[in-house]
């Protein structure tokens, strides 16, 4: 099977990712688990199902949470898998010297202690709806091959030359920023084995090149199809489309430490001078939603009282003037103390779509009297920008995890842990109700917590939030057996088959 990827992994190893989706999916192929996660989050946290671990229970005042392995499981070397690398996983994800993104999500957890090769307990320091999820959070990596590199060396360590897998597919070849290459792990321990032989990545930046090696037969899978493509692959014969709701949203990010959109009254007024109804409606072609605020419409923690804004470019003028941008020489571009209203939107070259927003959004704000400069960007050097904090805004995709937890994107920036709060918001008030959304035990009364953040958030407008898209994927038509949901492409892609 032969499944388009815009980007090669940059690591194989998920405590040095940046945690992008495509490289996240692929390493999910490669290592274990200790469930699965199930895409039933809608109405409340999401339940899992047994992977690495075929039980578990709480004690009775749940701060102790034991995992029972299983005692056939093996890495790609032979050696088992045992509770010695879960402990092992645990220290890497905690150690300040690793500094993986997402470390957060073990805050709460105090240790995690063996008490035999194939039973692990962890322990918390509190009680709270999202135990089982932080516990299940990032794949085991492998004690006996990468516990002989030193944390602080991982930075600078290619774990592919060292590579142990222990997950259905294993590593058989891979030409950077051309194939990934897996092969089926003939001493894969899971149930079901995948029917498949080979899963073959291939990188192909273009969105519109997939498609056609699509259309041409090199490719049996295309995981993002445009929404201006949707009727083309409807009607090929050989191929099929399937539609379903992604957790994946879209903002233009203000980098909020610059002088020009410190002030919240001129970054409502660029989200009210943006047409994102219009925006929407034209790019995505009904295949996309108005988003309107930091949690996914989908979820169970959205506040649905939020308030959606409307275009209004009148209100929009008289904030901008508010917080002193004016034309005051007549040359039809705003200016504050002498400087024009001028930025550059950044966005992936290789994105058709959001060079649509990109355009779309500069002739709204050109009536605004405000000079927008959409440059194109790879994607890897996107990335390096926005980490850096060296941009003026861009237009940026979340894929939201399931575990509703903020703290990440929205809590001040802090120096000693990873953070992807690229855009510098920074609210107290915010950061203290994330802060007590996490401890709090009962998810229902966590909830009312998160509707008065979201509340701040949207008041602040820190990113302009334009949509909440649907995922088209395009398959071959002989593909069988495959339940695409938001869960991730390769869900089930071990009941993936061939048919006729």
């Amino acid at each position: 099977m032969i499944v388009a990827t815009t980007a090669d992994v940059t690591t194989f190893n998920e405590y040095q990712s940046t945690q992008e989706t495509g490289e996240l999916d692929t390493i999910d192929l490669l290592f274990p688990a200790l469930m699965t996660e199930q895409p039933d989050y809608q109405l409340h946290p999401p339940s899992f199902a047994p992977r690495l671990a075929t039980s578990w229970e709480f004690s009775s005042n749940n701060r102790t949470l034991t995992f029972h392995l299983r005692p056939d499981a093996r890495w790609s070397d032979g050696v088992p898998v045992t509770a010695d690398d879960v402990r092992f996983t645990f220290q890497a994800q905690k150690d300040a010297r690793v500094g993986s993104l997402g470390m957060e999500m073990k805050d709460f957890i105090r240790d995690v202690e063996v008490v035999d090769p194939h039973t692990v307990r962890f322990n918390f320091t509190r009680v709270y709806p999202y135990q089982l999820m932080d516990a299940n959070d990032g794949h085991i990596v492998p004690a006996h091959a990468w516990g002989k590199v030193p944390f602080e060396k991982w930075h600078t360590t290619d774990f592919e030359k060292i590579l142990v897998t222990g997950g259905p597919f294993r590593l058989a070849a891979h030409t950077p920023q051309q194939t990934i290459i897996l092969e089926r792990d003939p001493g894969y321990w899971g149930s079901p084995r995948p029917n498949l032989d080979r899963l073959v990545l291939r990188v192909v930046p273009d969105m519109a090149s997939q498609l056609e090696q699509l259309f041409a037969g090199q490719l049996n899978v295309v995981q993002a199809v445009s929404p201006q493509e949707a009727d083309r692959v409807q009607a090929n014969r050989d191929l099929n489309l399937v539609e379903f709701p992604s957790r994946m949203w879209g903002m233009v990010g203000w980098n909020n430490r610059l002088p020009m959109f410190a002030d919240r009254r001129v970054r409502k007024a660029l989200s009210l001078g943006i047409n994102r109804k219009s925006l929407v409606d034209t790019v995505f072609r009904g295949h996309a939603t108005l988003s309107a605020g930091p949690v996914l419409s989908s979820t169970w923690a959205y506040n649905r009282t939020l308030p959606q804004l409307s275009y209004d470019p009148v209100q929009a003028a008289q904030l901008l003037a508010q917080a002193g941008w004016r034309d005051s020489n007549g040359d039809g571009i705003l200016d504050r103390d002498g400087k024009p209203f001028a930025f550059d939107l950044l966005y992936p070259a290789s994105n058709t779509l959001r060079r649509q927003m990109a355009l779309l959004i500069q002739a709204d704000l050109a009536r605004l009297g405000i000079k927008v400069r959409p440059i194109q960007m790879e994607f890897t050097s996107l990335i390096a920008r926005t980490e850096a904090g060296d941009f003026d805004a861009t237009i940026w995709v979340w894929v939201d995890a399931t575990k509703v937890d903020l703290t990440s994107t929205w809590s001040t920036p802090s120096p000693s842990q990873g953070t992807n709060n690229f855009i510098g918001y920074s609210n107290p008030d915010v950061d203290r109700l994330i802060a007590a959304a996490r401890e709090e035990p009962d998810y229902t009364r966590a909830k009312v917590l998160l509707d008065r953040i979201q509340e701040l958030i949207v008041a602040d407008q820190p990113a302009t939030f334009l949509y909440e898209s649907k995922l088209l994927v395009a398959t071959s038509r002989k593909l069988r057996g495959a339940d695409f949901n938001a869960a991730g492409l390769f869900f089930n892609v071990d009941e993936w088959y061939w048919g006729t």
